[in-house]
């Protein structure tokens, strides 16, 4: 479980916390794959996927039917999965003139994704595994020589998160790696952003950001072990999924992020389980929580409020962050709409936008395939790991209930370690259809 954090109050620059990034994590050993370098412009890439769940199916739609990009393997720990998968996958490349993926691409078990990585095939790699894998996975795709779409968030814990940094570090100049934060590629937010950052609100003192949305479902099965069940619920257990701060409300912390050009220095918060009390094979102990309420204070001493739940209110959902400037007010929902209104303009509406993520998620990933065929990679390793560091540090201040700075949290190592066996998972003859 996560270390008790002490509340010496200490600070951490941007520059420092590359920096002692750059310390950390194993060492790699990166090896250029022929497949990936030197890729003709007028081909399409082979995307290999690890993770066949939810996400990896929407993640991997948008890929095929808005890139040049075909399915060519995959990875999962679960037959069922792997064959919905592939059933879906080969008859949407069939549309496109596409080959079915080869069964001797299809790979399944704790270690199986390294075969994966060794395919001629396989061009680039779509992580959408647990977060809790997310380190792990991304630094064997690198040292693959893979392209890699890395979902957010990067890991569920500091020592991950300092690992991806490196594995970052060892690909620059020589892969590209985008991590899934769709809000900065939608116009809407992006105009706000950009108009924030020209001063048209002018100093930002005050910032309420917030993530209320329905419960999730769940995904046991009679018949599975704890471990498996546990697995498939992975979005309820907080060492594999980081809580829902980190795998979920991390989208709004980007924007603040993203707004203020910086990290947080501390945070103070609480949090809580209200109405959620079990979820199949998730042990107790680690079942996430349903709220948080938040206060991360910035350089500059400026507070942003943060409150999120997951409860179970089918029918509301509401996200968004509004940033109060000595000039004006932002406010951008993530249904829309993204405006601005300056005193500059005595009150006026300077801006108002729409807001359209699932364009947004086409543009990012159109963009990161014009990112491999020009040659000039992206590496978004930093900023992900920023972001997802900024979330665990909430989330370390509401476990302990006292206030965290970002130095003590960068110091800890906290590493959830769970030494899981996962040999035999998915071996189950239960029929999950």
């Amino acid at each position: 479980m996560m270390k008790t954090l002490t509340t010496k109050s200490a600070s951490l620059s941007r520059r420092g916390f590359l920096k002692n990034s750059a310390a950390t994590g194993i060492g790699l050993m990166f090896v250029p794959a022929a497949s990936v370098f030197g890729t003709p412009a007028n081909s399409s890439l082979g995307l290999g996927v690890i993770g066949c769940g939810g996400r990896g199916t929407y993640d991997t739609g948008i890929f095929v039917q808005n890139t040049e990009t075909r399915v060519t393997a995959l990875h999962d720990l679960f037959d069922d999965r792997l064959a919905s998968f592939k059933e879906r996958f080969d008859k949407m490349g069939a549309e496109k003139g596409h080959s079915p993926i080869q069964a001797t691409n299809i790979h399944r078990g704790a270690r199986a994704y390294e075969k994966l990585l060794q395919s001629k095939d396989v061009d680039m790699v779509l992580i959408t595994s647990p977060p809790y894998f997310h380190p792990e996975h991304l630094e064997a795709a690198v040292a693959a020589g893979k392209h890699v779409y890395l979902e957010k968030p990067v890991s569920s814990d500091v020592a991950g998160a300092q690992r991806v940094i490196k594995a970052g570090r060892a690909a620059r100049g020589k892969l590209c790696i985008h991590v899934g934060f769709q809000k900065r590629y939608d116009t809407g937010y992006k105009t706000v952003i950009e108009k924030i950052h020209a001063g048209e609100i002018g100093d930002i003192v005050l910032g309420q950001t917030y993530y209320y949305t329905n419960d999730l479902d769940r995904r046991e099965k009679e018949g599975l072990s704890n471990l498996e069940n546990r697995l498939r619920n992975w979005v309820f257990d907080k060492a594999l999924s980081g809580d829902i701060i980190v795998e979920q409300n991390i989208h709004i912390l980007d924007i603040v992020n993203w707004a203020m050009k910086s990290h947080p220095i501390k945070a103070t918060g609480t949090t809580g389980r209200g109405l959620r009390k079990e979820v199949a094979g998730v042990p107790g102990e680690y079942l996430c929580m349903d709220h948080f309420i938040l206060t991360y204070t910035y350089p500059g001493d400026v507070h942003i409020s943060f409150n999120s739940n997951q409860f179970k209110n089918k029918g509301y959902r509401q996200s968004g962050e509004r940033f109060f400037g000595s000039l004006g007010v932002a406010d951008t929902l993530q249904s829309g709409p993204a405006k601005i209104i300056s005193n500059k303009d005595q009150g006026i509406v300077t801006y108002n936008g729409p807001v359209n993520l699932d364009q947004a998620n086409i543009n990012k990933m159109q963009a990161m395939v014009a990112s491999i065929k020009s040659g000039n990679f992206d590496n978004q390793t930093e900023q992900g790991a920023e972001t997802t560091l900024t979330t665990i540090l909430g989330r370390t201040a509401a476990y302990s209930g006292k206030e965290v700075t970002w130095d003590q949290m960068m110091k800890s190592q906290q590493n959830w370690n769970l030494k899981l066996n996962l040999e035999g998972v998915g071996n189950s003859a239960v029929s999950m259809k």
